[in-house]
């Protein structure tokens, strides 16, 4: 499917999203956020709450009420060394993955620890780690050291059953020191250079896209290509301030940047086919979606500013993310898809 950069049926109402819920506070309370490194929900509509600076999941009711706390730093059972990422997975557990131990650990909606797993994993520092589950109940988990997406069939004793090498592009890198964690040297790719984003659908397929190009590939796990939904829409060119910006930013020479910024962000696949594809950038100020079909709606603006991470999750009708005040204060909202007939 390969659309304009105009809605391809026209007429179509373009869906509205509305903030319904907000989460977060200044105070020294439950739903006062260090870092939110995650996010899931339940199917009764609670919200968990990875938060990275505690290493501790917070559970919110559908109203926002605070109901319990667990997890906190250390090696034991139910503790997180750095808690990487959170999955709400049939039949009602929330799946934990432990990026330094390289160990899952899955709790009931009370935080009892009903099992843990360790997994091979290759450490990366490219965080926060991602997780996936489909309708029939398997658990989809990135490797970030190989790239690597596993499947694991659903229960609790985690079976691999196959898995999908989400193929590489190489990037020029350069040394940048990252405050948050700590003010450590490491190496990052030159801002706009093109990468191979990547998600798993409610069906249980890999999409891949390459962010330099509006050009989304649904595929199996053996590596068939379902579809291709395409908007044609070139990548913009490098203004000279962004130019003299990036250069000071990173002290790079002009050579070593791209002539074009990338076009397309993260993106998800909702439970009813439509698939959100952010703009490239910190913050998602607008969406270009997709229906189930593949063909393109439009763009869809949330009513604040949404965190590219952690990744947004879109459920039957919502969107639960993160958004932050001009201070940096973290909040998690709910936002209401609506449809408008």
């Amino acid at each position: 499917m390969s659309s304009p950069d105009v809605p391809t049926l026209p007429g179509q109402p373009l869906p509205t999203l509305v903030e319904e819920l907000r989460i977060g506070s200044l105070n020294d309370t439950c739903d006062a956020f260090g870092q939110v490194f995650s996010l899931a929900a339940d199917d009764d509509g609670r919200i968990y709450v990875a938060d990275f600076q505690a290493n501790e999941i917070r559970v919110f009711s559908p109203e926002g009420e605070c109901l319990h706390t667990f997890g906190r730093s250390g090696e034991g059972p139910g503790e997180f060394t750095m808690l990487a990422g959170i999955l709400w997975r049939p039949p009602g557990l929330l799946w934990a993955i432990d990026a330094i131990q390289g160990r899952f650990t899955v709790f009931d909606s009370l935080g009892t620890v009903v099992a843990t797993h360790r997994v091979v994993s290759a450490r990366s520092a490219s965080l926060p780690w991602r997780l996936w589950g489909d309708a029939g109940g398997n658990l989809h988990y990135w490797d970030p050291g190989p790239g690597n997406i596993i499947r694991y069939g659903p229960g609790l004793d985690l079976s691999p059953q196959d898995t999908f090498r989400v193929p590489r592009l190489e990037r020029e890198m350069y040394e940048q020191t990252l405050e948050s964690f700590g003010n450590i040297r490491a190496r990052t790719p030159v801002p706009h250079s093109p990468r191979i984003v990547h998600t798993v659908d409610w069906d249980g397929h890999v999409w891949l896209a390459k962010t330099s190009a509006f050009d989304l590939h649904e595929t199996t796990f053996s590596g068939d290509t379902l579809r291709s939904v395409r908007l044609r829409r070139p990548a913009p060119q490098l203004t000279a301030t962004e130019r003299d910006s990036l250069l000071e930013a990173t002290g790079l020479s002009a050579q070593r940047l791209p002539e074009v910024k990338t076009v397309l962000g993260a993106f998800s696949v909702a439970p009813n086919g439509w698939i959100w594809a952010e703009r490239a950038g910190q913050s998602i100020t607008a969406w270009d979606v997709f229906d189930e079909q593949g063909f393109y709606v439009g763009v869809v603006r949330p009513p604040v500013p949404i965190s590219a991470e952690p990744f947004p999750i879109f459920g039957h009708g919502t969107v639960t993310a993160v958004t932050e005040d001009a201070f940096g204060v973290q909040y998690v909202v709910r936002l209401r898809v609506i449809a408008h007939p």
